[in-house]
């Protein structure tokens, strides 16, 4: 063959190499193009698929959430509607308790009317007996002289003798009656002069509480109290000698002691340290430490409020501090310093409705109690040092004199003084003003920490747990690790024979060291 013939053949067979290679590449782009479009019709069917699923979820979720707030708007519903019908409850007994008191005024009103018509007709009464007397004496004295021929001098002299026997008589019966006046009427004024005093002074009758409620910003500071591994609370406790109790409240916890300055005390550290936001060991001992020395100034700033709010501005002031204290003490489930006030209130209310001064009165009625503030004689009864303070403090004979009468350690000598027995006995009396089992209950803690603080040794004590634990601390440079384990034992064993107490009791003696290094 020739070359161009050659040439030809090979580029015909070229051109039809590079023809079917073109078809086939045609034909296997046609057929990736339907398989994308399958899986893109495959996805897009998957993706609508998924789609309606999470609405229809999205829907029924919507639909639970509906229910659950249509539930809850009703709940409250209820509630409101209760608290509306217990409002409406109370108001109605209200009116009855008005409407009462209404219809026994008009009762005493009419019984007054009557007894005053009574006493119209008994003068009138009276009148005429006088009249008749009076006509049957002249008749007397006439018929005398016609039947005994007395004499003028005679007749008048037996005359006169038998007026002035009658005059007695009448004399005689008349004091009597009024005697008998004059005792009713004094029971009835007295009885009125102590109603309006009370109904001058209401006091709240609260129930006195072992718990004080320490609020929270948010339930997630519960968890920073806490502390990791319960490190936190256990420093507040042991620092504070309070039990803290730390349930499901929302934003709030409660401090428990039976001694309302450790509760008192923890609350100003507990509301502190979570303003503070820092809670750790040490800066809650700092802190519990800080706040136990500024507590004098708390003292002498309530103590100085109570004063001020009866007028009494010129007091010692150290019967100012003393005063505070007795707002965190309490003798047979009385608040001391509610108690003063209500006794100085109730005093001065009844003076002023008798006519009395009342200064004297207001004064003794408030330092009545200072004593269970004064730790520097526990020896004697604070009923009967509360004079000895008021003396030894600058206050005035007649102020002294009224303390000493309330207690017996005097008679009465003067009004102020009977009145402030009365008003003593009117806070007391008062239902709901004592509660003798709570007194016991704190008298039986006292005791067991009184127990512990008289070893040798111990730094601090305090009855926890509702009086189940008694926590006592110890000076490490005084007792040593072998000589807690009997102060423990001995402690407990002198317990068991002076207190009385209801099931178990806890003895736990801590001794710790610490060792603290300053790099300069």
């Amino acid at each position: 063959m020739s070359w161009p013939l050659v040439v030809l053949v090979a580029l015909v067979t070229a051109g039809a190499a590079l023809l079917i290679d073109h078809l086939v590449r045609t034909s296997i782009r046609r057929r990736r193009m339907a398989d994308a479009r399958d899986k893109a019709s495959v996805f897009i069917e998957k993706t609508r698929l998924e789609a309606k699923s999470i609405k229809d979820e999205a829907t029924l979720e919507a639909r639970v959430q509906l229910e659950a707030s249509r539930a809850k708007a009703e709940e409250e519903a209820a509630a409101r509607a209760r608290a509306q019908d217990e409002q409406a409850r109370d108001i109605e007994t209200r009116e009855r308790n008005l409407q009462r008191k209404m219809q026994f005024a008009d009762e005493r009103l009419k019984q007054v009317e009557t007894r005053e018509k009574a006493a119209e007709k008994a003068e009138k009464e009276a009148a005429d007996l006088k009249a008749a007397a009076s006509k049957a004496l002249a008749d007397q004295r006439a018929r005398l002289e016609q039947i005994s021929g007395y004499t003028s001098a005679l007749a008048k002299k037996e005359l006169m003798r038998e007026m002035e026997d009658e005059a007695r008589r009448e004399a005689a019966a008349k004091i009597h009656r009024m005697e008998e006046e004059a005792r009713e009427r004094g029971v009835e004024i007295a009885h009125w002069v102590v109603t309006q005093a009370i109904q001058r002074y209401s006091p709240a009758q609260t129930g006195e509480s072992t718990v004080t409620i320490v609020d929270l910003p948010s339930d997630e500071m519960k968890g920073r109290i806490i502390g990791r591994e319960g490190r936190n609370i256990r420093s507040i406790e042991m620092a504070t000698g309070i039990d803290l109790l730390i349930d499901d409240t929302p934003g709030a916890i409660l401090v428990s002691s039976f001694n309302p300055i450790r509760r008192q005390i923890a609350k100003i550290a507990l509301e502190r340290l979570v303003e503070d936001g820092r809670i750790h060991p040490a800066r809650i001992e700092e802190v519990v430490a800080k706040v136990k020395d500024e507590f004098d100034k708390i003292l002498q700033d309530s103590g100085e409020a109570a004063g001020f709010e009866l007028g009494l501005h010129d007091l010692n002031p150290k019967l100012f501090k003393m005063a505070g204290k007795l707002n965190y003490l309490t003798f047979h489930g009385q608040n001391l310093l509610q108690h003063s006030r209500e006794v100085a209130i109730l005093a001065t209310h009844i003076g002023s409705l008798l006519g009395v001064k009342a200064e004297v009165t207001k004064r003794a009625g408030f330092l009545h109690k200072i004593a269970f503030a004064d730790e520097t004689n526990l020896d004697r009864s604070p009923l009967l040092l509360s004079a000895d303070v008021a003396q030894r403090l600058g206050e005035s004979e007649a102020v002294v004199h009224c303390i000493q009468a309330l207690y017996g350690l005097v008679a009465p000598r003067s009004m102020e003084a009977a009145l402030l027995q009365v008003a003593e006995a009117v806070s007391i009396a008062r239902p709901g003003a004592r509660k003798e089992m709570l007194q016991t209950y704190l008298e039986r803690l006292s005791a067991l920490e009184e127990i512990a603080r008289s070893f040798k040794g111990v730094k601090d004590v305090y009855a926890i747990r509702a009086g189940k634990e008694v926590r006592i601390f110890v000076e490490p440079e005084s007792v040593g690790d072998q000589e807690v384990v009997w102060l423990s034992k001995d402690i407990a064993r002198r317990i068991e024979k002076e207190v009385s107490h209801p099931g178990q009791l806890k003895v736990s003696v801590i001794r710790e060291t610490r060792s603290v290094g300053f790099a300069m």
